[in-house]
């Protein structure tokens, strides 16, 4: 069992906004969608959608425009979950700047939260949670998780 399952449209939806904003060298981003559910007592996340909007971004930073919030609003209807992130680090690998890491923290500090970044130069996709063994205050109190893109038969 994996602790992350990306629907392969999420998957796509993402790595064609990674792979635009690579071609320029820029950061890209969005809100991942989907639920939390367990099997047998452990609990996953399901990831059903990539929501994204304007982004204002550079080759080692991204957030959302002004405008984006509006875009979003009209996009994330009532009901819908967003459970994590995901952005791109082109060129750079994929890990939680300790930038990330405050994100992390401030905007999706729920056991489900996830990150994923993508480093879509290299071919890179990984997944975190925070990680609440570590003391407050240690910019490294994060794990890597495990995922899986399912694809429809």
């Amino acid at each position: 069992m994996f602790d992350v399952y990306l629907e392969e449209k999420a998957f796509e939806k993402a790595s064609a906004h990674f792979k635009d904003h690579a071609s320029r060298r820029l950061e890209a981003l969005g809100f991942l969608v989907g639920g939390v559910y367990s099997f047998e007592g452990r609990q996953y996340v399901m990831v059903e959608d990539y929501v994204t909007a304007e982004n204002d971004a550079t080759a080692v930073t991204v957030r959302f425009s002004r405008e984006a919030f509006k875009d979003l609003s009209k996009t994330l209807s009532d009901g819908v979950v967003i459970v994590g992130w995901c952005h791109s680090h082109p060129g750079y690998g994929c890990f939680l700047s300790s930038t990330d890491v405050r994100t992390q923290k401030v905007f999706f500090p729920e056991d489900f939260h996830i990150a994923v970044v993508c480093d879509p130069l290299k071919g890179e996709w990984k997944a975190f949670k925070l990680s609440k063994a570590e003391p407050e205050g240690n910019e490294e109190n994060y794990r890597e998780v495990s995922f899986a893109v399912v694809r429809e038969k």
